[in-house]
């Protein structure tokens, strides 16, 4: 072989594999110590240093060269990764069961990279769920177009309509959010999977709401699996971040589009990330049981019409989720409506709250709450926004990690003043 040919970048793939010191572990000690410890010098550090260099060197322009030309693992610039970002990687990769991942600079970012990687532009199309968060919803619409992609929507928590929709549109890749942004609804993962593969297409599964602790949708068969990394997994609001796990034979493609587009993660953002998934299990654990009562609450509340949580018996894909979920674990994300409410009463609701934070994030420490109608998917239009179920008095929740009896009553407090 030609000393100085271009060599695929898979070699870059070995050090963001799962970590298979703890693969087989409980997701609590993989939360700890995955992706720790992994390149020994004359010392290991306990935790993962943050290495703030834009280059590496080493001893001689020979192995420098070997890095470049991706002979042997390792770093050259860090647009193409840094032993931080890597550790991170290699935690993700672990907790998704997933064979390798690169994380990148936000979760939209991740999104955009993994519908290039999948195929998608002017040789295929994207066949995507109605109900997702607005951006990606806005970007599918907007920008795959201009790139020669056909787009189309659709729901998929119809099966039969969806498969009538694959057959007439064949796309080139399938996307969807396993619990929907905002509505909540439960896609059946294992069965859009294996349908979308019987028409030859590739999913890009965004497993942001539900997280690996209720499922895994790579062990499902999807081809990739995107998180807003921004979210549970780091889960204190302080970073902004992304993730793609995917298997070996698409990591070159994922690579090199990471670094030719250019959005790679600082290391700055990498360790707090990673730092804070040392606690994602533990606080995963509070998260659900919060949601889960404070989805009683608000379905025994007067002011509130409708609730829609994945644990509660009358959500219409209970059934779904208690199969595919890990056992009684049905995440934090609820939305509801409240009763008789236009937007000048939404806007009194959110203003009258004091514990639970008007925000248009999820995941964190913190309860959130938003509008969607005037938030998130504002580009919709109200037209649009009908037909998908959001009205002025939806609201969509991410449970915090407060003591559920004081966020129970900041809404019924919020509820009575919004009247």
């Amino acid at each position: 072989m030609n000393k100085h040919a271009d060599t695929s970048p898979q070699r870059h793939a070995e050090n963001r594999r799962a970590d298979t010191r703890y693969l087989h572990r409980h997701i609590e000690t993989q939360c700890i110590h995955a992706g720790e410890r992994w390149e020994k010098y004359e010392f290991w550090s306990s935790s993962t240093p943050i290495y703030n260099a834009t280059t590496f060197l080493y001893d001689s322009y020979t192995q420098l060269e070997d890095r470049l030309f991706y002979r042997e693992p390792g770093y050259v610039y860090s647009r193409e990764g840094s032993p931080t970002t890597t550790a991170l990687e290699r935690a993700i990769s672990t907790l998704e069961g997933a064979e390798v991942t690169h994380v990148c600079a936000s979760g939209m970012a991740a999104s955009h990279l993994a519908l290039l990687a999948a195929g998608a532009g002017a040789q295929g199309g994207i066949l995507c769920s109605s109900d997702v968060y607005g951006s990606v919803y806005t970007m599918v619409e907007n920008v795959f177009p201009h790139l020669g992609a056909p787009t189309a929507f659709a729901d998929f928590t119809d099966l039969d309509r969806l498969e009538e929709a694959m057959r007439a549109f064949r796309p080139r890749v399938v996307y969807f959010e396993v619990m929907t942004n905002p509505l909540t609804k439960i896609i059946d993962a294992p069965a859009v999977i294996d349908m979308a593969h019987r028409y030859q297409a590739r999913v890009v599964v965004d497993n942001t709401f539900t997280t690996p602790y209720l499922m895994k949708p790579f062990q499902m068969g999807a081809d990739f699996v995107v998180h807003s990394v921004s979210k549970f997994l780091a889960g204190h609001g302080d970073v902004l971040a992304g993730s793609v796990s995917c298997a070996n034979d698409d990591f070159a493609t994922l690579h090199s589009l990471l670094t030719q587009v250019g959005c790679p993660l600082g290391p700055n953002e990498a360790w707090l990330a990673l730092r804070g998934l040392k606690t994602f299990a533990l606080r995963m654990e509070r998260h659900c049981a919060n949601a889960q009562a404070i989805a009683h609450f608000l379905a025994s509340h007067p002011l509130v019409e409708r609730v829609r949580y994945a644990g509660l018996l009358d959500h219409p894909q209970y059934a779904i989720a208690r199969r595919t979920f890990a056992p009684g674990r049905y995440g934090a994300m609820l939305s509801f409506d409240i009763a008789d409410c236009d937007q000048a009463r939404a806007v009194r609701f959110l203003d009258a709250l004091r514990i639970i934070l008007p925000a248009t994030t999820l995941g964190d420490c913190y309860s959130l709450i938003v509008n969607p109608a005037t938030s998130t998917h504002r580009w919709l239009g109200t037209e649009r926004l009908a037909a998908l179920g959001i009205s002025p008095g939806t609201f969509r929740m991410s449970v915090g990690l407060e003591h559920v009896a004081d966020l129970q009553e900041d809404l019924d407090q919020a509820l009575r003043a919004s009247q």
